[in-house]
């Protein structure tokens, strides 16, 4: 049985009804599927199976003992309202919920270098590109590193 990883990305904005108040909303597509009564994400901005970068995130899966950008959280405790909705949901199969803001992702150093199986010498970035080269890209044309963040558990 492998580990899955379910990411949703927020963003902090000035609230509408207060402009000195700040809350995070989900910037993920939702729709309401009537069969499960539920509302779901219709397109996810991080789905592959990585646990290189399952170790990076939240040290899960974490055979080379790498160090993590942190260790897991929990869910944020001013979660948006439709992450919530989803982490409760998934209750009984998810685990290891935590969340990086885009400014922790652009400060992990991505160059450091690990060995695999066949001692061979590859940089974290090398071996993630993908989440790397477009998934932090992509988040960074959402706002500031400070005001964009990934919410995220793993399933097994």
């Amino acid at each position: 049985m492998g580990t899955d990883i379910h990411v949703y990305i927020e963003q902090k904005t000035i609230k509408i009804d207060n402009p000195l108040i700040t809350e995070w909303i989900s910037v993920d597509e939702w729709i309401y599927n009537p069969y499960f009564e539920v509302k779901e994400v219709r397109k996810r901005y991080w789905t592959d199976r990585n646990y290189l970068l399952f170790a990076v995130l939240a040290n899960v899966r974490n055979r080379y003992n790498i160090q993590p950008i942190s260790l897991p959280k929990g869910l944020p405790d001013d979660v948006s309202p439709d992450v919530k909705n989803q982490s409760d949901e998934e209750n009984g199969d998810a685990h290891t919920r935590s969340w990086l803001t885009l400014k922790e992702l652009l400060q992990y150093d991505w160059q450091q270098t690990m060995e695999d199986d066949n001692e061979e010498i590859f940089t974290f970035e090398e071996l993630v590109i993908p989440f790397v080269s477009d998934f932090i890209p992509r988040l960074s044309k959402i706002d500031e590193p400070d005001n964009v963040r990934m919410v995220f558990w793993f399933d097994n």
